[in-house]
């Protein structure tokens, strides 16, 4: 590791590549901030599976590590608001993936709420972990009132002479499909009678890894259990998911939105039966084109359309350098709604 980047910095230089990118951007993503911009910046960038990721990273923070990243040759500037990984940031690149613990599951933070399950499923362990030792006096890990009130509701229905054995054999399952450094995180970072859990610091001195890194471990663990309770529905601790499940990554309100067009076939006619602005309708229908690859971006674009937008760009195949000022010049009776539809059928069919 290169003298004076600190790890986060490390982290991000891996959302970099030879190709500029806006750092803000990328930032947005992994706060989950979800804007058009922001998601399309996602898609072109290929990091849609971080949305959300990392809620709580400060622009302070995030900001010091990049410069940090420029200031040691890594990244430079091409254009304003703009880094690409210089020679030396791509090798730099490279030996990190060597070593430092790389996320493979996080794509399932589009799949439930990450966040409030493992903050539910490490209460309802430490519940259960207190009641097999019949300990009723003692101090939950979360004082978040919601999330106490859905766990004794939980508890409340599962509860039995045999919870205990149950869970430990949930956990004993789900574990044996992780290696044994995972494995030992996971356990490690667990809070019940007697232990109250180890922290990033004891646990990255036990593995010999970074303390930014077991967080980093912690974040795909809590993906990875998703990902292994939704294929066992009929167990206690799949029971604390399901309500957090997505059907869509969608919001709600988007996803409504493009139900009612696909009733209706007619824009202004969602807009007026939803009470929204024109231009929110379209927002909403960019963000399902996004968010879901089967969205019917041709359907709704026109052979007309794509036929006159496919001739403009046909020479530039890195979409996100196409600018709308060259469709404005061409086709002005094209607006940016169908500028960017466009792209974004253009980003899923490349992919």
């Amino acid at each position: 590791m290169k003298e004076g980047a600190g790890l986060l910095a490390e982290y991000l230089l891996l959302l970099f590549t030879t190709a500029p990118r806006r750092p803000k951007a990328l930032f947005n993503v992994l706060r989950g901030k979800r804007t058009v911009s922001t998601l399309f910046a996602g898609l072109t960038t290929d990091s849609l599976s971080l949305l959300g990721s990392c809620h709580g990273i400060p622009l302070v923070s995030f900001e010091r590590a990049t410069e940090q990243l420029v200031s040691d040759g890594w990244l430079k500037t091409t254009q304003p608001g703009y880094l690409q990984l210089t020679i030396a940031g791509a090798a730099a690149q490279q030996r990190l993936k060597d070593t430092l613990y790389l996320p493979t599951a996080w794509e399932n933070y589009q799949a439930a709420d990450v966040r409030q399950f493992t903050a539910a499923s490490q209460l309802a362990l430490q519940v259960v972990s207190e009641a097999v030792h019949q300990q009723r006096r003692y101090y939950p890990i979360t004082t978040d009132r919601h999330i106490q009130w859905q766990v004794k509701q939980w508890f409340r229905q599962w509860q039995s002479p045999t919870l205990g054995q149950q869970i430990q054999q949930e956990l004993t399952a789900f574990l044996q499909t992780q290696t044994t450094e995972l494995a030992t995180v996971f356990s490690g970072s667990l809070t019940g009678f007697n232990f109250p859990g180890q922290t990033e610091q004891q646990l990255a001195t036990q593995l010999d890894r970074q303390p930014l890194e077991i967080v980093v471990m912690r974040k795909d663990l809590s993906c990875h259990w998703v990902a292994w309770l939704k294929q066992q529905p009929t167990t206690p601790l799949a029971a604390l998911l399901r309500p957090l499940l997505k059907v869509t990554p969608v919001s709600s309100s988007a996803w409504q939105t493009y139900q009612d067009y696909r009733a209706s076939q007619n824009l202004t006619l969602v807009a007026q039966r939803r009470k929204l602005k024109l231009s929110t309708v379209r927002e909403h229908l960019l963000e399902v084109a996004i968010l879901w690859p089967e969205f019917p971006a041709a359907e709704l674009l026109t052979p007309i359309r794509i036929q006159q937008l496919t001739g403009l760009f046909s020479e530039n195949p890195r979409i996100e350098t196409w600018r709308f000022d060259t469709v404005q010049a061409a086709f002005p009776e094209i607006d940016f709604f169908w500028f960017r539809l466009y792209q974004i059928m253009r980003c899923h069919d490349a992919a």
